[in-house]
């Protein structure tokens, strides 16, 4: 197995502390534990991403405790519930807290890699984070998760030139009525988004398919044939309405960037690069292709989770809840991530994000199930079909009849 490790330095002098805060402004949240021996938290994590949000962590948990290491582990095995799982067993490379996505849930809780957040519960519920990021920490009624980020499908677009669509029909009334002038003489495109990529085009049908049941632990789906037969009619007929061409999503993004696009639909990933870029848009759900159609996007959320194999749980569960709550004002300037956690934007992000939050509220979460990724590879193959004009009977039945169990 390979692990690259960034281990924080057990003894930090009080100048690069002080130094570390002040620039940065950063917050300093780290409770003050009763520890009086040494113990060493390692917390495995597979994204990048998260290295120097998890550096700081760790360098205030030791500025709080002096005998409380806290290591971030970035782990290249493929698959990391295999390597935490491995290393327990072994008992010589345990994971004390690691991050994986909820839909892992149920294949983590088999392997006995759950243990239950049963220290912190007051601070997850709807009054820090959405029924969505509650209900992806949970599995068979019980908290096991701790929230950290999340990500799902939204329409961004240019306030420059519009307001937020109730549906696509609104957009091409906004086409219709479209005048070149020398303020819009940049764009080239009123509306396009990447129509190859699974979470970008969930939404179109998602009202009307359901995969995991009410919690997303039950490997079955329902679909509403007759419903989603009519939002995918509605869905093919964008093509020739606006004449959407392929390009992939990071393409996409760009011309929005550059004022060349003033409607798309982005993974909520992508924000930070509209953030850094200065221009001036607003988020809204996707919208239904035609009046009458809903629209629901999928998400995922990223988890802090506990091995009870680790020999200091309560202290674990400590540095778990820090990851996802103490620090979730630092998130997303560190890693780029929106945290889960809804009251801890700015005030300007704070109206920015507020449809980002209500669209992942109703979202679809991705199911927790062991084998549930069959179900989306279907429906991914079924929106392509749709796309390029295939029988669209055929198309639905044929899905249907792959995810039925």
């Amino acid at each position: 197995m390979k692990i690259l490790k960034r281990v924080t330095a057990v003894l930090l002098t009080a100048v690069v502390a002080v130094s570390f805060t002040a620039c940065g402004g950063r917050s300093e949240h780290a409770k003050k534990l009763n520890i009086d021996t040494a113990v060493s938290i390692n917390i495995w994590y597979q994204d990048d991403a998260y290295t120097s949000y998890l550096d700081y962590i760790a360098q205030q948990f030791h500025k709080a405790n002096e005998f409380i290491t806290v290591n971030p582990v970035k782990v290249e095995e493929n698959n990391l519930l295999d390597a935490v799982y491995n290393g327990s067993i072994a008992q010589n490379n345990v994971a004390d807290v690691y991050l994986m996505e909820a839909s892992d849930m149920q294949r983590a809780y088999l392997m006995g890699l759950t243990a239950e957040n049963d220290a912190y519960t007051q601070y997850y519920s709807q009054k820090h984070f959405p029924v969505t990021a509650v209900n992806a920490a949970c599995y068979e009624g019980k908290l096991y998760g701790y929230p950290v980020t999340f990500h799902t499908a939204v329409m961004v677009y240019n306030k420059k030139y519009t307001t937020a669509p109730e549906n696509f029909e609104q957009i091409e009334a906004f086409l219709n009525s479209y005048q070149v002038t020398d303020e819009n003489k940049d764009v080239n495109m009123i509306v396009g988004w990447d129509t190859q990529d699974l979470w970008t085009n969930y939404a179109f049908g998602g009202s009307y398919v359901d995969n995991g049941g009410a919690q997303g632990e039950d490997a079955e789906s329902d679909v509403q044939t007759e419903a989603l037969k009519a939002a995918m009619t509605e869905y093919a007929a964008l093509q020739n309405t606006f004449g959407i061409v392929d390009k992939t999503q990071e393409e996409y993004k760009q011309m929005f960037i550059n004022n060349q696009l003033i409607y798309t639909i982005l993974d909520s990933t992508q924000l930070a690069d509209l953030n850094a870029c200065g221009v001036d848009y607003g988020i809204c759900a996707v919208p239904g292709a035609k009046t009458g159609f809903g629209t629901q996007s999928l998400s995922d959320t990223t988890l802090a989770m506990v091995n009870p194999y680790s020999e200091n749980t309560d202290t674990a569960k400590a540095v778990a809840q820090a990851i996802s709550y103490d620090y979730a004002d630092l998130l997303e300037k560190d890693t780029g991530y929106i945290s889960a956690r809804t009251d801890v934007a700015d005030k300007n992000k704070k109206v920015l994000y507020q449809p980002l939050y209500e669209v992942y509220a109703q979202s679809d979460s991705y199911a927790k199930y062991i084998g549930a990724d069959e179900f989306y590879v279907r429906y991914s193959i079924l929106l392509h079909n749709i796309w390029k004009g295939e029988d669209l009977n055929e198309s639905v039945d044929a899905f249907i009849k792959a995810v039925s169990r």
